[in-house]
Protein backbone atom coordinates (compact mmCIF):
# COMPACT_ATOMS: atom_id res chain seq x y z
CA UNK A 1 0.00 0.00 0.00
CA UNK A 2 0.96 3.59 -0.23
CA UNK A 3 2.86 4.98 2.76
CA UNK A 4 0.05 7.48 2.78
CA UNK A 5 -2.48 4.75 3.19
CA UNK A 6 -0.98 3.71 5.98
CA UNK A 7 -1.22 7.33 7.69
CA UNK A 8 -4.79 7.28 7.92
CA UNK A 9 -4.52 3.48 9.41
CA UNK A 10 -1.96 5.26 11.91
CA UNK A 11 -4.42 7.80 12.33
CA UNK A 12 -7.58 5.53 12.53
CA UNK A 13 -6.07 3.48 15.47
CA UNK A 14 -4.95 6.40 17.53
CA UNK A 15 -8.92 7.84 17.13
CA UNK A 16 -9.73 4.47 17.84
CA UNK A 17 -7.57 3.56 21.24
CA UNK A 18 -8.08 7.05 22.36
CA UNK A 19 -12.31 6.50 22.67
CA UNK A 20 -11.48 3.07 24.24
CA UNK A 21 -9.32 4.47 26.83
CA UNK A 22 -12.01 7.12 27.13
CA UNK A 23 -14.56 4.64 27.37
CA UNK A 24 -12.52 2.31 29.97
CA UNK A 25 -11.21 0.09 26.94
CA UNK A 26 -15.41 -2.05 27.04
CA UNK A 27 -13.64 -4.14 23.80
CA UNK A 28 -10.54 -4.60 24.97
CA UNK A 29 -8.43 -3.31 21.89
CA UNK A 30 -6.51 -0.73 23.24
CA UNK A 31 -3.24 -2.72 23.69
CA UNK A 32 -4.08 -3.71 20.29
CA UNK A 33 -4.45 -0.69 18.48
CA UNK A 34 -1.10 0.40 19.88
CA UNK A 35 0.11 -2.77 18.79
CA UNK A 36 -0.59 -1.92 14.92
CA UNK A 37 0.90 1.49 15.64
CA UNK A 38 3.78 0.38 16.60
CA UNK A 39 3.79 -2.42 14.02
CA UNK A 40 3.95 0.67 11.23
CA UNK A 41 6.66 2.34 12.93
CA UNK A 42 8.67 -0.38 13.11
CA UNK A 43 8.32 -1.61 9.90
CA UNK A 44 8.29 1.67 7.63
CA UNK A 45 12.05 2.72 8.55
CA UNK A 46 11.76 6.34 7.72
CA UNK A 47 8.80 7.14 9.98
CA UNK A 48 9.66 10.84 10.65
CA UNK A 49 10.10 11.54 14.67
CA UNK A 50 9.36 14.65 14.76
CA UNK A 51 6.55 16.76 13.63
CA UNK A 52 9.15 18.88 11.20
CA UNK A 53 9.71 15.34 9.96
CA UNK A 54 6.58 15.04 8.26
CA UNK A 55 6.16 18.18 6.27
CA UNK A 56 7.86 16.35 3.21
CA UNK A 57 7.23 12.63 3.86
CA UNK A 58 5.90 10.24 2.55
CA UNK A 59 7.41 10.44 -0.12
CA UNK A 60 4.68 10.62 -3.14
CA UNK A 61 3.60 7.32 -4.39
CA UNK A 62 5.73 5.76 -1.80
CA UNK A 63 5.05 2.17 -0.76
CA UNK A 64 5.03 0.16 2.44
CA UNK A 65 4.67 -3.40 3.08
CA UNK A 66 3.20 -4.45 6.52
CA UNK A 67 2.78 -7.54 8.33
CA UNK A 68 0.16 -7.65 10.79
CA UNK A 69 -1.56 -10.64 12.86
CA UNK A 70 -4.92 -11.79 11.74
CA UNK A 71 -6.83 -9.92 14.94
CA UNK A 72 -5.00 -6.86 13.68
CA UNK A 73 -5.88 -6.50 10.21
CA UNK A 74 -9.49 -7.49 11.55
CA UNK A 75 -9.35 -4.26 14.17
CA UNK A 76 -7.56 -2.00 11.12
CA UNK A 77 -10.56 -3.38 9.25
CA UNK A 78 -13.77 -3.03 12.32
CA UNK A 79 -11.93 0.74 12.80
CA UNK A 80 -11.54 2.00 9.10
CA UNK A 81 -15.57 0.99 8.78
CA UNK A 82 -16.83 2.83 11.94
CA UNK A 83 -14.58 5.94 11.65
CA UNK A 84 -15.48 6.03 7.77
CA UNK A 85 -19.31 6.10 8.42
CA UNK A 86 -18.85 8.89 11.50
CA UNK A 87 -16.93 11.09 9.16
CA UNK A 88 -19.37 10.45 6.30
CA UNK A 89 -22.03 11.73 8.92
CA UNK A 90 -20.35 15.15 9.68
CA UNK A 91 -21.62 16.16 6.02
CA UNK A 92 -18.53 18.30 5.28
CA UNK A 93 -17.47 17.75 1.78
CA UNK A 94 -14.07 17.72 2.85
CA UNK A 95 -14.89 15.19 5.49
CA UNK A 96 -17.00 13.10 2.80
CA UNK A 97 -14.11 13.00 0.60
CA UNK A 98 -11.61 11.24 3.36
CA UNK A 99 -14.78 9.34 4.27
CA UNK A 100 -14.27 7.98 1.01
CA UNK A 101 -10.52 7.39 0.88
CA UNK A 102 -11.12 5.59 3.98
CA UNK A 103 -13.70 3.17 1.93
CA UNK A 104 -10.89 2.61 -0.65
CA UNK A 105 -8.45 1.79 1.62
CA UNK A 106 -10.49 -0.33 3.45
CA UNK A 107 -11.49 -2.20 -0.22
CA UNK A 108 -8.07 -2.15 -0.71
CA UNK A 109 -6.94 -4.04 2.34
CA UNK A 110 -9.81 -6.37 1.94
CA UNK A 111 -8.59 -7.39 -1.93
CA UNK A 112 -4.96 -7.80 -0.73
CA UNK A 113 -5.79 -10.26 2.44
CA UNK A 114 -8.02 -12.14 0.18
CA UNK A 115 -5.49 -12.58 -2.24
CA UNK A 116 -3.24 -13.98 0.00
CA UNK A 117 -5.89 -16.46 1.01
CA UNK A 118 -7.60 -14.51 4.04
CA UNK A 119 -11.36 -15.53 4.59
CA UNK A 120 -13.61 -12.96 6.18
CA UNK A 121 -14.94 -13.89 9.37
Amino acid sequence: METSQWLIIDATMDNEVSVEVVEGDPRDVADLGDSIRQAGWDQIPDWPRDLAGFEHWPAPGQTSTLTLSRAQWDLVISALERWSAVTADLGDPEDADQAEADRALLELIRTQLLEQGWTPR
